[in-house]
């Protein structure tokens, strides 16, 4: 689990486009790329995604590629202790987006770092410290484990799209599924992916 989620923070350290990774010293950082759509096709290792603009692109799977399920969640299921990221625009303090962690999978981002979904976005991961609210929910998150630190409150508003993550495999990978994939640039110029979140019965990823 430790490998993984090194795995997937190097990916998730990223600009609202296109940002350094976490790189290797006296090497140039790798550039993260995030694409959102749905499966056009897979043949194999190779992953073919229609964009939401109507354009495809193919990225490239290995053995280290973690695919992630994102299945439809509900406000309630936010618990004390739970580990979620928020996405939100600063200045609202009110969530956008919101994505519950397996147990598995706590850790997933944690701290604030900008996000691509629209212009000023920020993307929020922490464990849940102080909740309250039953249809509108508000919530505060601090970035360590052990609930110390910096803490950052949000308001969680009725109808917010709220999903679950969890350990995946490729084989959820058909086409019509929707995901978002997130990859870096090979040698070779084309892309690698590196996190695939592919959600279950029609869910869309809120990453």
């Amino acid at each position: 689990m430790i490998r993984t989620l090194s795995v997937v923070a190097a990916l998730l350290v990223a600009a609202p486009a296109v940002t350094p990774a976490l790189a290797q010293p006296g090497k140039p950082a790798p550039s993260t790329q995030r694409f959102r759509g749905t499966v056009e096709s897979r043949d194999g290792d190779m992953l073919t995604v229609r964009r939401r603009s109507g354009s495809t692109i193919t990225v490239a799977m290995d053995p280290l590629t973690q695919v992630f399920t994102a299945t439809g969640a509900r406000l309630r299921d936010i618990k004390p202790e739970s580990y979620l990221t928020v996405i939100d625009v600063p200045g609202t303090g009110k969530a956008q987006r919101v994505t519950l962690f397996s147990p598995s999978e706590r850790g997933f981002a944690a701290g604030r770092q900008p996000w691509d979904t629209e212009p000023g976005a920020t993307l929020t991961g922490g464990w849940v410290t102080d909740l309250s609210g039953t249809e509108d929910r508000r919530v505060s998150l601090t970035f360590k484990s052990d609930q110390s630190g910096d803490r950052t409150a949000f308001e969680i508003p009725k109808g917010t799209p709220v999903t679950q993550v969890a350990p995946g495999e490729k084989a959820l990978l058909v086409p019509g599924a929707p995901v978002s994939v997130f990859t870096t640039s090979a040698k070779d110029g084309g892309l690698e992916a590196g996190t695939v979140i592919v959600g279950r019965q029609g869910t869309v990823p809120t990453l």
